[in-house]
């Protein structure tokens, strides 16, 4: 599989699973009616472990999950390729993508399982796919700013993807300051927690997006002698 495909199955399949989750739950009652990232009537795990929706659901994120990890071995080769040579950097990627993502096939694993263990390991999974992956997400942002002002690359790094990576970036900031700032001050919700929720998944997808188009003439093959560019 190329890159190009991974990236545009990462951001399929996310917004597939949550969307979808939410639309049958609904459907068959297990959750109420609303505009989840407007209204946060329910969380996405709620949505996505009620009724029949569970199986649906726990397919898609596993196979998101498997294919998460694959992006992020491809972000790393991608790096190479645009610099030369391997870079710390680009390791460090890397590993905060792989984190990320076994967390969330951790996650997903124990989602609707019973029992104070089962929980706390589906919230240490949600809670590694929710900082590892936009850690990730922003570095990578930053490495290819780097690599844009000190040199052409043999894949062009199209400027205006960059844009609208910042601009995720940028608002999934302010998400989570207004989100701690009404934490610490007491203001939260129930609903609040899950429109944060809702928005952050959204946004870390939509980053994704933006690979789609800066891997458009990117190609890798791999072979047993060793990777091909």
């Amino acid at each position: 599989m190329q890159p190009r495909t991974l990236a545009i199955l990462v951001v399929i399949l996310p917004l597939l699973a949550s969307n979808s989750a939410y639309l049958l739950s609904a459907y068959e009652g297990s959750v109420p009616w609303c505009m989840p990232y407007i209204d946060g009537c329910t969380t996405i795990s709620n949505a996505g472990r009620s009724g029949d929706t569970i199986f649906l659901y726990r397919i898609l994120v596993f196979v998101y999950g498997v294919l998460l990890t694959g992006f992020w071995l491809y972000a790393k080769h991608w790096s190479d390729v645009l610099v030369g040579h391997a870079t710390k950097v680009a390791q460090v990627i890397f590993w905060l993508g792989l984190i990320g993502s076994i967390g969330l096939l951790v996650y997903i694993d124990y989602l609707g399982a019973t029992g104070e263990t089962h929980r706390l390991l589906r919230r240490i999974g949600a809670a590694l796919y929710f900082t590892m992956t936009p850690l990730a997400q922003f570095l990578m942002l930053w490495h290819h700013y780097k690599i844009l002002r000190k040199k052409p690359a043999k894949f062009s790094i199209n400027a205006k993807v960059l844009r609208y990576q910042l601009f995720i970036a940028i608002v999934i900031l302010i998400i989570v300051a207004i989100s701690v700032l009404l934490a610490l001050t007491g203001n939260d919700t129930y609903e609040r927690e899950n429109i944060v929720e809702w928005n952050i998944s959204l946004l870390v997808t939509l980053y994704f997006a933006g690979m789609i188009f800066l891997w458009k003439d990117y190609r890798h093959v791999f072979s047993i002698g060793g990777d091909k560019k």
